[in-house]
Order: C-alpha cells, then sequence, then structure tokens
C-alpha cells in the first residue's frame, strides 16, 4: 500500500474545459497572469516549431518563481504537456516538456507526483526511455559521431527523465513498486552507467535515483544482486572520482537490505566497512571554492559533504540495528511484549510486599528469584557474545570517520549550518551506535579507550559550548541534548562535567513544559515517536546516564531528587517523559553494591516515594488510548510493571543485606 491517502472526490465533476479558468484576485497575480503566464501557455501550443519550443524553454525557466509556477498549474500546464508538448513533433519541444515536469516535480510536494503517477506517467516514461536507448544503443549512426547539438539534447532528456523517476520515488512507496516492476528502466539506468559517453552529471542524477529506488526494496535489490556486472560497476564507481559518493550511498542500501555486513559476506568487500575510507576522504574535500565547476550541482563540494554525512550517519544506524539484533538473548526482558494493564488484577502487577497475589509471599524471594526480576527490568539476560575479533565497520566510524565528523560540527568552525547540523546528526548516531556495544569482554579495549577521549573531546568542544551559550534555538537545544545523551551513555555516564551543567539540563527540561509538541520533532512521525524524540525525555535521558555508577554521591543526589520531582507530578507529567524518568531511576539504581545506593536511595527514602508513585503512574498508563497511542501504551504498562518488580527486587536486595 501506498503511504498516501486517497481523497475523496466529487463523482460527475464537469470536464476541466467546461468552463474558463477564474482570474485569480489578487491583482499582483492577476498582473502576472497577463503578463507572464497566458502569453508563454499560447505559445506553448502555436502550430509554429520554434515558438513552441521556445516557450517551452521560457516556462522552464520560471517554473522556480513560486507564483509563476502556481500560476501554471492553475492554467492546467499538466494537461497540456500530457496532451500536446509530450507528444510532440519535435525532440526539442518534448525534451523541454520533459524538463518542465521534472522541475516541477522538483519544487512541488509529493501530491504532485502522486498526480502524475495516477495519470499513468511511468507509461510515458518507459516510452521515452525506449527512445532514448534506440538513440543511444544505434548502430546505423553511432551516439558519438552524432552532432554535438543533438548529443546534448539527447542527455538534456535523459537527465530530465531520471530526475522525474527520482522524485516519482521519493513521493509513495507504491510508485516505487510499480517502477521496481519494469524492467526497462532499471535497464537504462545501469546502462547508463556503463556507456562509456554518459557525463558525469548525467550518471549522478542515476546514481541519485537508483539511491532513492533502493532504499529499503528488497525485490529490486535482489535483482541487482543477481546481474554480477551491475554490482561490480557500483564497486567500480565507489572506489575513486567525482560518484564515489552517490556509489557508495546504493551500495548502502544493498548492503543493509540483503544483511551483509563485517561477519556475513558472499564475497570479500561487500559490507559498509568498504565505504568508510571513501567517505571519509570526502569530508575532507576543500570547500574553500564552494562551486559547481561550471554547469553540474553534483560537483558542488557542500552537497557531496552533506550526502557524505547522511550516508555515514545511516550506516551507524544500520550497524547500531545489526549489533542490537546480533545480541537480542540479551534483553529478553525488552524483548518479551509487555503485558497489558487492563488484563491484570490492580494488587497484582504493583505488589510490592508481597503479601498478596503469589500465595508463597515475594519475602521469601531467594537470590535467583532476585536477580531474575532485576533481568526484567534491567533487560540483563545470558550473554551471548560470539565476537572474539574487531568489529570492522565500528572500528572505522570510531577512529576514522568521527574525528573529522567532530572538526565539521563545531560550533565556531567555518562550515556552513547545514553542515554543521547534518555533522551534528551524524555523531550522534555514531554515538547511539557506540552505547550499544558491549565493551565488558575486553576485546574492545582500545577501542573504547579511543571513544571515551573522543566523547569527551566531543562534550567539551560542542555540548559544554552550546550549554553556555544559553541557546533560544529550541531545534539546536534538541539535538544536542540527544547527542549529549548519546555520548554520556556511551561511557556510562563517565563524563567531566561543569558544576553548573546537570542544572542547565533540568533547566532545559523545564522549557521543554512550555513547548508544542511538534517543536522538536518531525510533523510527519507519529506521536509516539514524537513524544520520545521531545526535548523533555531526551533531558531526562541526559541526566539518568550522568547519574550512573561511578558518579559522586551529591551529582547522584541532584539527579535522582529530580526524576523522582518529575514522577511525583503525576498525572501531569506527559507519559513519555514518566516512562523515561522510571527507566532512569531502574538503571541508576540497579545494585546495592553501588557507592551512592545506601546514602540517597535508601538514606533519601526514595523506595517510599516510588510506591507511593507506582498507583499513580498505572493510572496514567491506562488513561492512554492503546488504539490511537499503541506503542505509547505498550511501553507505559511496561514500565509501570517494571517499577513493581524493581520495588520488590530492592525490598529483596534490602532483606538480604541487613542478613
Amino acid at each position: 500500500m501506498g503511504k498516501s491517502k486517497s481523497r475523496n472526490r466529487q463523482k460527475n465533476r464537469p470536464g476541466p474545459t467546461s468552463k474558463p479558468i477564474k482570474p485569480p484576485t489578487d491583482p499582483e497575480l492577476a498582473a502576472i497572469r497577463e503578463q507572464r503566464i497566458l502569453p508563454v501557455l499560447k505559445d506553448l501550443q502555436s502550430a509554429d516549431l520554434k515558438t513552441r519550443s521556445a516557450a517551452a524553454s521560457a516556462i522552464s525557466n520560471i517554473i522556480e518563481d513560486t507564483k509563476c509556477r502556481k500560476l501554471l498549474l492553475r492554467e492546467k500546464i499538466v494537461k497540456i504537456l500530457f496532451e500536446q508538448t509530450l507528444t510532440d513533433s519535435s525532440l526539442e519541444t518534448r525534451s523541454a516538456g520533459w524538463g518542465i515536469l521534472r522541475n516541477l516535480a522538483l519544487e512541488e510536494e509529493a501530491d504532485f507526483c502522486i498526480h502524475l503517477y495516477r495519470q499513468d506517467i511511468l507509461t510515458a516514461i518507459e516510452g521515452t526511455v525506449k527512445t532514448i536507448i534506440q538513440t543511444i544503443e544505434s548502430q546505423d549512426v553511432p551516439f558519438t559521431k552524432l552532432p554535438k547539438p543533438q548529443q546534448s539534447l539527447a542527455w538534456g532528456l535523459t537527465s530530465s527523465i531520471v530526475s522525474l523517476i527520482s522524485s516519482l520515488s521519493e513521493a509513495q512507496d507504491e510508485i516505487v513498486e510499480a517502477i521496481s516492476k519494469l524492467s526497462t528502466i532499471t535497464n537504462f539506468l545501469f546502462g547508463l552507467l556503463s556507456f562509456d559517453s554518459t557525463p558525469n552529471d548525467v550518471q549522478n542524477e542515476v546514481l541519485s535515483c537508483l539511491m532513492a529506488l533502493t532504499e529499503d526494496n528488497k525485490p529490486l535489490i535482489q535483482q541487482i544482486t543477481e546481474k554480477d556486472a551491475w554490482l561490480k560497476k557500483l564497486m567500480t564507481l565507489k572506489a575513486s572520482g567525482v560518484l564515489a559518493v552517490p556509489a557508495c550511498g546504493v551500495l548502502h542500501n544493498i548492503f543493509t537490505a540483503m544483511g551483509w555486513s563485517d561477519h556475513n559476506m558472499p564475497f570479500e568487500g561487500v559490507s559498509d566497512a568498504a565505504l568508510i575510507s571513501t567517505l571519509v576522504t570526502s569530508l575532507e574535500i576543500d570547500r574553500s571554492h564552494n562551486g559547481t565547476n561550471g554547469n553540474a550541482s553534483y560537483s558542488s563540494p557542500d552537497q557531496i559533504l552533506q550526502l557524505a554525512l547522511e550516508i555515514t550517519a545511516s550506516i551507524a544506524t544500520s550497524l547500531q540495528e545489526a549489533l542490537e539484533h546480533s545480541h537480542e538473548k540479551a534483553f529478553e526482558g525488552f524483548d518479551d511484549p509487555p503485558e497489558d494493564l487492563d488484563e491484570i488484577d490492580a494488587d497484582e502487577d504493583i505488589n510490592i510486599d508481597g503479601e498478596e497475589g503469589d500465595e508463597e509471599g515475594d519475602h521469601e524471594m531467594n537470590d535467583e528469584d532476585i536477580e531474575a526480576d532485576m533481568d526484567l527490568v534491567t533487560g540483563g539476560g545470558p550473554e551471548d557474545d560470539d565476537s572474539t575479533g574487531e568489529e570492522p565497520t565500528l572500528d572505522l566510524l570510531v577512529r576514522n570517520a568521527a574525528p573529522k565528523i567532530l572538526a565539521l560540527a563545531l560550533p565556531d568552525g567555518s562550515g556552513s549550518e547545514g553542515i554543521k547540523n547534518a555533522a551534528l546528526s551524524t555523531l550522534n548516531n555514531i554515538a547511539w551506535t557506540v552505547s550499544s556495544i558491549d565493551f565488558s569482554t575486553g576485546h574492545l579495549d582500545s577501542l573504547k579507550k579511543f571513544w571515551s577521549s573522543l566523547a569527551q573531546q566531543t562534550w567539551d568542544q560542542i555540548i559544554s559550548l552550546v550549554l553556555a551559550s544559553n541557546t533560544a534555538d529550541i531545534e539546536l537545544a534538541s539535538t544536542v541534548t540527544s547527542l549529549a545523551w548519546a555520548i554520556s551513555r556511551s561511557v556510562q555516564g563517565k563524563i567531566t562535567l561543569k558544576p553548573e551543567e546537570p542544572q542547565k539540563f533540568m533547566a532545559l527540561y523545564q522549557a521543554s513544559k512550555t513547548l508544542p509538541p511538534t517543536s522538536t520533532g518531525d510533523s510527519k512521525k507519529t506521536d509516539t515517536e514524537d513524544a520520545f524524540q521531545s526535548l523533555g525525555v531526551k533531558s531526562i535521558g541526559v541526566l539518568g546516564s550522568l547519574a550512573l555508577s561511578p558518579a559522586p554521591i551529591p551529582l547522584n543526589r541532584q539527579i535522582g531528587v529530580f526524576l523522582l520531582t518529575i514522577l511525583s507530578a503525576l498525572p501531569e507529567t506527559p507519559a513519555a517523559d514518566t516512562v523515561e524518568a522510571l527507566n532512569q531511576l531502574f538503571d541508576i539504581y540497579a545494585d546495592s553494591s553501588y557507592a551512592f545506593d545506601e546514602p540517597v536511595f535508601w538514606g533519601d527514602d526514595f523506595y517510599k516515594h516510588l510506591e507511593d508513585i507506582a498507583p499513580k503512574a498505572k493510572k496514567m498508563a491506562k488513561s492512554i488510548d492503546k488504539r490511537k497511542h499503541e506503542e505509547l501504551r505498550a511501553r507505559a504498562d511496561e514500565a509501570v510493571l517494571n517499577l513493581g518488580r524493581f520495588l520488590r527486587y530492592k525490598k529483596g536486595e534490602k532483606e538480604k543485606s541487613n542478613l
């Protein structure tokens, strides 16, 4: 199914040409329509070939102007293109017509491409692709023998078609599926990569198109991997040259979909580790002359850099998912579907004293029972780490890529804001990946040491600077807080802080309560994703990580009290904030051997406070409509159930220590 929902349409609508289009009421728009739009549309439908071609070229040039573009659409430019321009006897006019559609697709929202798809644009594209292939592969007149203007015209048409396919691919899953079934298009794209005379800018368009088509598209990727020549061509392109970075993007999509990794390769070199050296090299390009070298936007250093950062970030995310999947047995407590509070007796799920529910009573828990309860809460379980050697992709990400990315992300650096933000996002992804690594086996000690130093450097050079600036930029604050959480979690809170920094994160949490839900999230995400990506949740996460053992007792107490204060504010506290605060407390006070456990958890009566919070937390969870917010409800139910387990565990732990 596609991503977009079909809209209700009126039945028996009058035809679009049944009555004239009303001019806009705005005087400025009316003037533009009369002076610029209507004349050029009239010329586009002229009987004179040169007039039509000139009009098509003129329209292509004014589409970037929003007012002109909207007026053209209002005057049914797409209908004119479909019925006249794209079937014109002149190749020049047809090429300009496809250029207009390409530019409209680039400027308009996804709905425009969906409209084109529903108008059967793929059939028209397929027909034009066959014409281009015939021209390129002609035996009668070899393509290289054609006059230069004719070659340029063919490549211009090719570029428009490929770019339009890219835009269509990014609009809707249903369209991607339809394109993937057209072997003519797939063969055409890889044929362009293999044809010696294809200009670099067209090859770049092809690779960008393939990146869009191969994202989460295993059926197409399987077609590609079955063609040895296609895969080899991509591997050749990624080795060097101006097309190396986009080729890396396509290969990364292939490796991810096929599950090819450092320890699962059908043959040497087909994992993300093989891409990182190319990507790192691109991070070092000279951006002092950020031009396009004439006429090809693909050669813009900032664009190459932006793409390299995006691919590196995606590699980090894919690696994290692979690592978590390979160690999923170590997270059995979290992987089990949480029980539904609606189906559990009110006294059973938060049974603290063991006087109700189980007849044998929780007060007689033995050591195994205590540990089993806590494993369920913290996600602990039997370790099954088969990794005894190095992890090439992880090693290259941390040692080679991360330092270069840090330099690009520095607030006082010379790069553009777009590059800095992309670098921050990539660094954030790498940090989250490292935070999922189990370093306890010791085989990655060298990497752990390197990362610990880089983590502190990142904190000092980025996080501390942004905190000290008291920025009013909420998006920046949210990004940096996410990075701070990942960094602190990746080193178990072992960060040298400035004295005021914990209070800064507490202030960010308080500030988050005044923000609308969409201020720190992507509006296209689900409500649950937004909730758990909020500035408030991130602030709680950072503070929880900083309070982990061996945090100093005063810092641990300060953060612990703050988290309890958040929970005590229920029911005003948002559900996602409640879930995160509980989870952080479970991790912080998971073991009585921690130096702060006795003086803080027991000395400051955290146990009693959590007992009082338990019924309010349960009420909060049950108030979430599971039909509208399924994941949020599931995570809230899990946190409440774990609260009961945690309190039983802490009580049993305390009784054991008093024996």
